[in-house]
């Protein structure tokens, strides 16, 4: 048991629990509580669109974070270590895809103008990051500068509202089959 957590869990952990543990822990309920609503409470989206937005910035974040954040390119680090740790799983897992689900869940109950919306969200994840590099130290910073965050968080957005509306176009259109056609 000892040669497991020396070799699989030992290497994970952070090397000091302090305020960027702490944070992680935070946006992570807060961002739970607000997925949980928007698909419980108050759901604007099929459960449909609620999995593929999901799994879409599942893939783009883990995908990012491999390109971005590893050799050879490595732009920066998350958390205490450069080769990812166990709170890591918790910002890729469910706070990015979370995050933009929301914001996602926004833009259908809202109709907001697209170019606005994504100007806005892109401001928004831009300033949430400000906040988790500057007081919260959550990101180091190697060949990263921060205001490449913004123009990636606009591409991010474009992707995901391009997803959204394509996959709204093919489940109307699959609705309308089926509900033409009782044979299907």
């Amino acid at each position: 048991m000892m040669e497991i957590y020396e070799k699989v869990i030992k290497p994970i952990l952070p090397k000091k629990f302090d305020e960027n543990e702490w944070f992680t822990i935070f946006i992570t309920l807060l961002v739970i509580a607000c997925v949980y609503y928007i698909t419980m409470k108050s759901r604007a989206l099929l459960w449909s669109q609620i999995i593929c937005v999901y799994l879409l910035n599942l893939q783009l974040t883990t995908l990012g974070d491999y390109f971005l954040a590893m050799p050879p390119y490595d732009f920066y680090d998350t958390i205490d270590l450069n080769s990812g740790e166990l709170f890591d799983i918790f910002l890729q897992n469910i706070v990015y895809p979370g995050t933009i689900l929301c914001f996602i869940h926004f833009y259908k109950k809202n109709s907001s103008n697209k170019v606005v919306f994504i100007l806005l969200s892109a401001l928004t994840l831009f300033v949430l990051e400000v906040i988790a590099v500057y007081i919260f130290h959550l990101y180091t910073y190697n060949n990263w500068k921060l205001y490449y965050s913004f123009f990636f968080y606009l591409l991010v957005m474009i992707i995901n509202l391009l997803y959204y509306e394509k996959l709204t176009k093919f489940i109307e259109k699959r609705l309308n089959v089926l509900n033409h056609d009782p044979h299907l």
